[in-house]
């Protein structure tokens, strides 16, 4: 079970084994800590050193949001084995560190095509222009994935660039598919905000949305890694870079497509979060209170949500889990890694 903490003077604290949610002095939500995953606080919350005690021991996340952005995660200490976390550090200087980045890209690219592909098929008869033109992109990224498929190194270092420049091709046709189906109030011009080549400080309420539900993702993805024993940071095709989670990053590409983009264009289908729920301050678009929390309990059932998964019906948040064990397992050399997509 997930706890969303959200709103004004909300304070998390503890009676006995139970995690307690209080509005104004009263008790509005009582929680066993052991039937919580995750514990996510954001708006103007706080929460009390006992409470933080009593979810760490039960190996319990707590993730702290702030502007669409994860600001800090507190989390038991990493489980694993040292051999692990060693094979994770040797692979980056052989061909274990290439096979991982392609297979992270091209699930991306696989998840990319088929929704596009989707979002075709349903406007064939309504839209035929917008199909015929989501199919054209389609199958651009198509012609991106054989190109990646072909590339072969003996380390990420001698390709990462090449790997890097296919898959921003292949993003560049998504996104422009995308905004076909995306209605023109909503200003949505691409994936990019305030500054050239980055998507951070969004500009149009889209890119805010996306930005927040990339975040949340990313602390399920550490979270995931973290448990199967992998240093989150350590990454393959995202250079080191200090305090950024890089092979999470890397990571994160199987999934941005089932459970982000995915809610954020229904979400904007069926209206419940519109143009004007966006607030523009220093010149970045933001979520208002009632938008985010919107999009924030909708990417959380997502995640709890059940899919097909080698012939079992398990819940997207355990898929992370196992993928992630998957390259532990790879990297052990007892099995090999395949990127996560799926056909809908």
């Amino acid at each position: 079970m997930r706890l969303v903490v959200d709103g004004f003077g909300k304070f998390v604290g503890m009676e006995g084994n139970l995690i307690v949610v209080k509005e104004k002095g009263k008790a509005v939500r009582k929680v066993k800590a052991d039937d919580l995953r995750q514990v996510v606080i954001t708006g103007k919350s706080s929460i009390s050193s006992d409470a933080i005690k009593l979810l760490l021991k039960n190996r319990v996340d707590v993730v702290f949001l702030e502007r669409g952005e994860v600001i800090g995660r507190l989390t038991h200490p990493l489980v694993g084995t040292a051999k692990t976390r060693r094979e994770q550090y040797y692979a980056y200087n052989d061909r274990r560190s290439v096979h991982l980045s392609k297979e992270f890209v091209k699930a991306k690219m696989r998840n990319q095509m088929t929704i596009l592909l989707n979002l075709a098929k349903t406007r064939k008869e309504s839209n035929p222009n917008a199909a015929r033109f989501l199919v054209e992109s389609k199958n651009e990224i198509e012609r991106c994935l054989k190109e990646l498929e072909g590339l072969e190194a003996e380390r990420i270092d001698e390709v990462r660039d090449k790997i890097l420049g296919i898959e921003g091709v292949a993003s560049k046709y998504y996104w422009d598919g995308i905004s076909e189906v995306i209605p023109e109030e909503y200003g949505f011009r691409g994936r990019k905000g305030i500054e050239a080549g980055s998507p951070r400080y969004a500009q149009d309420i889209v890119n805010a949305m996306l930005n927040y539900g990339y975040s949340v993702l990313l602390a399920e993805c550490t979270k995931a890694l973290e448990l199967a024993g992998l240093d989150p940071y350590a990454g393959f095709l995202h250079v080191d870079i200090s305090g950024r989670s890089s092979l999470a990053i890397d990571f994160m590409e199987n999934f941005r497509q089932q459970l982000v983009d995915r809610i954020v264009l229904r979400l904007i289908s069926y209206r419940q979060i519109k143009p004007e729920d966006g607030e523009v301050r220093n010149f970045v678009c933001y979520l208002n209170d009632r938008a985010r929390r919107t999009l924030l309990l909708e990417i959380l059932k997502r995640f709890d949500s059940r899919t097909q998964y080698e012939g079992r019906n398990i819940a997207y948040s355990s898929i992370i889990l196992l993928q992630a064990r998957k390259i532990v397992s790879y990297l052990r050399g007892e099995g090999r890694y395949e990127g996560f997509f799926q056909r809908w």
